[in-house]
């Protein structure tokens, strides 16, 4: 028995064994590579845990967190947002280091409480997975993974109780399991590990901090301050507001309004604005009046109103090319943090949290819109609307957009023609109805009962029909105004003066302070960043919380009045809301805001500081330029705030109590503790002591653009070179995505194949390539060319079908697929890919030609098909001229010379950019060539 049971298991064995060769070898491809995962797997937690302690590199584990390509901080943020994973700096005691390891290898072994993932099953069949942010009787907001349609622009999903068919409760974390395999190598993983660590020790240790109030909302009596200038309603009723509490609101300046505003709309605004623009801020003055008085007095005032200027008012042609520009400016630029964005269809997703913007198309024309857009100032002076600083292209986009839906009856009714008894007639009307006490520039107006007397639920109170101007105010509404007229405003604090500032001009819907205000969830979507490796800070508007002692007042001054911006790479503006409005709050700022009293650090020899500084700048010290900009060069990793304007922007102890502790100041900062948990990362620099390495940066830092520049800054280049035998770098090139191949030979010519499409991108001659930019950039930049006289060939693949190409867009087409490679003796890959049924070699090598003693390209593409392939083209490529130059010769825009084998019948053909050349194919069954030489 024994006996046949090894036999039996001998010869499982042995069919397995055989199995598997099989496999391999009708495969031609090796097994697949063990991932870097399982390699890191096997070490286990404790070994790499204590090899990250003393390995690991913050600062590069810093760079490597908001990368796109891991997006920890699309996940783990700080705590206020609604987010997938939990926030680091807030897991306690439970964030061991072997904790951390295992979250990154294992992520669904250890799930933190609050955040499981579940499935939703909805009544009409549709599945969604997320975490539950919040539930109720009537509802879940769930916060999906990946951005589902159903959750619009955003990643917060809300679904009615009813519409909830199941929940069921997932074992699984939402985090990738695979993850750790988008890193490169091992040394990466201890980088990032090690970055974790110190993350949540800085948060145990955490010094300093400047006091926060989450989720802190505006009292009432200080909403209904903002409302009682909102409403003009000081204009008539005498308050006790001092006058300096804020920039008060005024009125539209109306003479503007020629030639741009559309006269019938205002008829119609003034005869019932609360109907024809809901949401606005401009009172019913004629709700006592019946219709057809109402009809009468709008069209006289309206003849007024457009007799203050001398235009007169025309449509303008909407330009559609701009269409789709606008609409893209619109949402990114900051438009939609006040105003709702819009569908596809002009739908507005949430207006009722917005400020509205109306009918705009009744309204303006094109001139009028773009008018208002690049100067807002000149109509509404208040800032109430800032300014975006947009280009007048920039502008006739926008507004091109906004206005696409124009062609209204208005546009068919004929011009407007000023009747001056009317105009006489509506000058009389404004007087009567008051409109002089908002649209007039004149002081002395009449004066109605002090706010402080006024009955709660009568007059403009009421919402009643009446003598008075009539509002639609909801009860929260009323009752904040209710609580500010009883309230004795004249004893506001600092804060609270700022508090209301922001609010009154909007701030908040951008920024944050002391927890008040921030981005909606709803629209964090339409916060943008060219560079999504700085994460959350490289596209949210930073926070306020005490920013009156983190800048100087020159500098905040600068940023407030003349637009001064350090984010180039956030696509949301710093608008202008006009010296007077804010000019004030740099004051009050710098009073509200004071840090605790902190000692400097000392030296004695002032130049041994400096340089001690530039090291410490340097890659050899903290590193600063791996993430910051100096002297507005750009980093290979992100482009963070400029170094050179550190000194000039920040108050000197404020970057000692932020250097010390960045996540207690910026808990959406990537940037590392230097000094975590009191342990210095350079312990060899100034003996490891904190404070004298501060002030070594800080003097290094008030050099400004005179500062000498630090070491790694500049890098001289990386060369790789083929001596004799090839070499090969597999990257992102220019032109070319990730799978890219370059390969250089010994002959100083030089491809790159695109291993996505399946072409030749690329040729050039001289030097083969420097890899810095992927080897210093974590693994996301490109290769860069080393050689001359580049030519590049035309997206797509060079085989295709002849009828029904592939539209070539930046995917990877649906019938071709790339098999690999295989290197020669002297290393030249063969490249293989397939195309339907016909699987394809393609082998370059150097050759000499005798004739001119240069060195050129032959490619060699062999076709291997069992039932063959007909109506195929070759693209062997394009230009803007092709030139017969030879039996089978042609040469391509007056640069490159191409030659095929004497089988091969090539055509010149139209393109759209010019001409290209191509070489019918019928492939027969069995095995085919076709050869093609390239000088140049």
């Amino acid at each position: 028995m024994a006996y046949l049971t090894r036999t039996c298991n001998a010869a499982m064995r042995l069919l397995f064994f055989t199995l598997l060769l099989v496999a391999v070898v009708v495969s031609g491809r090796p097994l697949q590579a063990q991932s870097l995962t399982d390699k890191l797997k096997q070490e286990g937690a404790k070994v790499l845990a204590k090899a990250a302690r003393v390995n690991g590199d913050a600062i590069r584990g810093a760079i490597l967190f908001p990368e796109e390509k891991l997006g920890c901080v699309n996940c783990h943020g700080s705590s206020d947002q609604n987010l997938l994973g939990p926030d680091l700096k807030k897991l306690g005691e439970m964030a061991t280091d072997e904790y951390l390891v295992e979250s990154l290898l294992e992520p669904s072994k250890t799930i933190v409480k609050g955040f499981e993932s579940v499935t939703v099953v909805t009544a009409d069949a549709r599945i969604f997975a997320g975490r539950i942010i919040k539930q109720d009787p009537q509802g879940l907001v769930l916060r999906v993974l990946g951005k589902p349609a159903d959750a619009g622009k955003g990643r917060l999903l809300t679904l009615a109780r009813a519409d909830v068919e199941e929940i069921l409760p997932s074992k699984t974390s939402s985090m990738p399991d695979n993850l750790v395999d988008q890193l490169s190598n091992r040394q990466q993983f201890l980088d990032l590990v090690k970055y974790m660590i110190d993350l949540t020790e800085t948060a145990k240790d955490a010094g300093p901090t400047i006091p926060r109030s989450a989720g802190r909302v505006l009292s009432d009596d200080l909403r209904g301050l903002v409302l009682l200038d909102k409403l003009h309603c000081t204009t008539c009723h005498r308050s006790e507001v001092p006058s300096d509490v804020f920039p008060h609101k005024q009125a539209t300046n109306l003479a503007w309004a020629s030639g741009k505003i559309n006269p019938r709309f205002i008829e119609r605004f003034i005869a019932d604005p609360l109907h024809v623009k809901p949401g606005t801020t401009m009172p019913d003055m004629m709700s006592g009046l019946e219709d057809a008085a109402r009809r009468d007095a709008s069209r006289a005032m309206t003849h007024y109103v457009v007799s203050l200027g001398e235009n007169t008012f025309q449509f303008q042609p909407v330009e559609l090319e701009s269409v789709a520009r606008g609409q893209a400016l619109f949402h990114s630029v900051g438009c939609v943090a006040c105003h709702s964005p819009r569908t596809e269809n002009a739908m507005e997703l949430f207006s009722s949290t917005s400020v509205p913007l109306g009918k705009l198309d009744h309204k303006y024309n094109v001139n009028g819109l773009v008018a208002l857009l690049r100067n807002p100032h000149e109509v509404r002076p208040s800032g109430r609307m800032p300014n975006m600083q947009l280009t007048h292209r920039e502008a006739v986009d926008v507004a091109s957009y906004l206005l696409q839906a124009t062609d209204t009856a208005d546009q068919r009714s004929g011009g407007f023609t000023i009747d001056r008894a009317l105009v006489e007639e509506g000058k009389q009307l404004f007087q009567r109805f008051q409109c002089f006490q908002c649209h007039s520039d004149v002081e002395t107006r009449r004066r109605f009962t002090p706010l402080s007397r006024l009955r709660n639920d009568e007059g403009c109170l009421s919402n009643g029909s009446g003598n008075w101007p009539r509002y639609q105010l909801d009860v929260p509404q009323r009752k904040a105004i209710v609580a500010a007229i009883q309230s004795e405003p004249q004893n506001l604090t600092n804060g609270q003066r700022i508090d209301v500032t922001l609010t009154a001009l909007n701030c908040l819907a951008c920024h944050q302070r002391d927890g008040l205000g921030g981005i909606a969830a709803e629209r964090d979507e339409y916060f943008h960043t060219t560079n999504p490796n700085l994460g959350p800070q490289g596209r949210i508007p930073p926070p306020l919380t005490g920013v009156g002692a983190k800048l100087n007042p020159k500098w905040m001054r600068e940023v407030l009045v003349s637009g001064r911006a350090i984010r180039p790479y956030m696509k949301t503006r710093m608008p202008q809301f006009g010296t007077d409005n804010v000019v004030d709050l740099i004051e009050r700022f710098q009073r509200a805001d004071a840090l605790p009293d902190i000692t400097f650090g000392t030296f004695s020899d002032q130049k041994e500081m400096r340089n001690i500084g530039s090291e410490l700048v340097g890659n050899k010290g903290l590193n600063c330029i791996a993430c910051h900009t100096f002297q507005l060069k750009f980093t290979r990793t992100m482009p963070a705030v400029e170094l050179t304007e550190m000194a000039d922007r920040l108050r000197k102890d404020w970057f000692y109590h932020y250097m010390s502790s960045p996540q207690s100041f910026s808990p959406g900062t990537v940037m590392p503790s230097y000094w975590p948990g009191g342990r210095p990362m350079r312990n060899e620099i100034l003996d490891g002591d904190p404070k004298r390495q501060v002030e070594a940066l800080w003097q290094y830092l008030l050099d400004g653009r005179q500062a000498r520049t630090p070491r790694g800054l500049i890098i001289e280049p990386i060369e790789l070179t083929a001596s004799h035998e090839a070499v090969m770098l597999r990257r992102a090139y220019q032109g070319i995505g990730k799978r890219g191949i370059g390969v250089g030979f010994p002959g100083q010519v030089n491809l790159a194949f695109d291993a996505e499409q399946m072409r030749l991108a690329m040729i050039w001659k001289g030097k083969f390539a420097d890899p810095g930019g992927v080897w210093r950039s974590q693994g996301h930049g490109r290769v860069r060319p080393l050689g001359t006289d580049q030519f590049h060939f035309a997206a797509g693949p060079e085989l295709d079908d002849a009828s029904k190409p592939w539209q070539v867009d930046k995917g990877r087409p649906p019938h071709h697929s790339f098999a690999g490679y295989f290197l020669d003796n002297k290393r030249r890959p063969t490249f293989m890919y397939r195309f339907d049924n016909v699987d394809v070699e393609d082998y370059s090598i150097d050759v000499v030609n005798n004739a001119t003693n240069s060195t050129q390209i032959r490619r060699v593409l062999t076709f291997q098909s069992k039932a063959g392939r007909n109506g195929v083209i070759f693209r062997v490529a394009t230009g803007k001229t092709i030139a017969v130059a030879g039996e089978n010769s042609f040469l391509i825009d007056n640069k490159l010379n191409i030659r095929l084998d004497d089988n091969s019948k090539a055509q010149i053909e139209d393109a759209p950019d010019g001409k290209r050349l191509i070489v019918p194919l019928d492939i027969p069954a069995g095995k085919s060539t076709l050869v093609v030489e390239y000088a140049w």
